[in-house]
């Protein structure tokens, strides 16, 4: 069961319902799924003569913005706040899922200045029923969970089983059309990654800083795919936005070996990547006390990680968070490594130290391989 709350906004156009959206929300109810639409106001006059005969009950709510509403709910129906799907159409709206923590995703036919900008939209109420469709039964737990002395590493996916025979560079190109394509896969997988950052209280962090590992042959800092999906995310999980977007947080001046196409070489040293890559200078100064979430697209070794994490203690941040939407195999790694020079400029060979390689401690979990299948095919 899916709890999908929105507001009058998403539903009207020109001030009136839209017989589209009113369908589709009665369909979606009809489902099986909890449907209400909350407001500040008093009930609309239409709202019983269009939902007449319906699962899709009105919620009145005080400063619903303040999120109190979505935590009455969660508790009304024996549910986490993260449970709860917001289809947002205004500010109040963004306010009201962000605040409750509730999973956020915003109508894209709103002409609202904040929601034109979201990052997470879908175009139509089809896709918002395929969205309910594609997130039903995922119960937001990572693959993968686990915390070190330094840094903490998540993914989403078991990629060894979820499509076998699959190489890590196939991944990337699947997550790649998944994410060019949109539509309601794009917001699915964005919801799913969201409420299991939510369910870890990742977003409460103070001071949050998102940025992408850069691929080992992108000297340009030009963006990836991987850019355009963290944008999309921490627009829907986090309160502030601090990284700037078209300004990448770690810089590749050099190609680096990529690791996954050299099966010769040893995919544990992490020394290719420390001296190929460095944090960008503009956020020097601004990383200091900082809580940094890192997004990969997958992960075998740990290594892009540990190299991440290093350089971001380097610069004073408080917490690490290395989020990968895939996981191959069992040989995750913990990389204690110290930089020992500038972590803004280029580090030369010596100019950094490495402990013992340890596996990374961690719990996994089962359930979630089914769902992610339809959304990365």
């Amino acid at each position: 069961m899916l709890i999908l709350t929105t507001s009058p906004a998403a539903i009207t156009r020109n001030g009136l319902p839209a017989p589209d959206i009113v369908q589709g929300l009665i369909r979606i109810a009809a489902n099986g799924n909890r449907v209400g639409v909350i407001s500040n106001h008093q009930k609309p006059e239409w709202f019983d003569r269009e939902f007449v005969g319906s699962q899709v009950v009105f919620i009145p709510a005080e400063a619903r913005q303040k999120g109190e509403i979505i935590k009455n709910i969660a508790k009304n129906l024996n549910v986490k706040t993260h449970d709860i799907l917001v289809l947002a159409a205004s500010a109040d709206d963004l306010q009201m899922a962000k605040n409750g923590k509730a999973v956020l995703v915003a109508a894209g036919w709103s002409t609202d200045p904040q929601i034109v900008k979201f990052g997470q939209k879908i175009d139509s109420v089809q896709e918002l029923e395929q969205l309910t469709v594609l997130t039903n039964g995922w119960n937001g737990k990572w693959w993968f969970d686990g915390r070190a002395d330094n840094y903490t590493i998540h993914a989403l996916v078991d990629l060894s089983t979820l499509h076998k025979g699959v190489t890590q560079q196939q991944f990337a190109q699947k997550l790649k059309l998944t994410v060019k394509n949109g539509g309601a896969r794009l917001a699915a997988l964005l919801a799913v990654t969201a409420r299991s950052m939510l369910i870890n209280n990742i977003d409460q962090a103070a001071n949050l800083l998102w940025g992408v590992y850069p691929s080992s042959g992108n000297t340009t800092g030009a963006d990836e795919v991987l850019t355009e999906f963290t944008h999309r995310l921490r627009t829907v999980t986090s309160r502030v936005q601090f990284a700037k977007a078209g300004v990448p947080l770690f810089i590749r001046h050099t190609a680096s070996v990529k690791r996954s196409a050299n099966p010769g070489g040893d995919r544990t040293d992490p020394s290719g990547q420390i001296t190929t890559l460095h944090l960008n200078p503009f956020y020097k100064g601004k990383i200091a006390g900082r809580n940094v979430i890192v997004i990969d697209d997958c992960t075998t070794y740990g290594v892009s990680f540990g190299v991440a994490a290093a350089f971001l203690r380097k610069a004073g941040a408080n917490s690490v968070h290395g989020v990968a939407l895939g996981k191959f195999g069992n040989q995750l790694s913990y990389y204690n490594i110290n930089i020992n020079s500038d972590p803004f400029q280029p580090v030369i060979a010596g100019g950094f130290t490495t402990g013992n390689i340890t596996r990374f401690p961690g719990n996994t979990d089962n359930t979630a391989q089914q769902v992610l299948q339809s959304l990365i095919p």
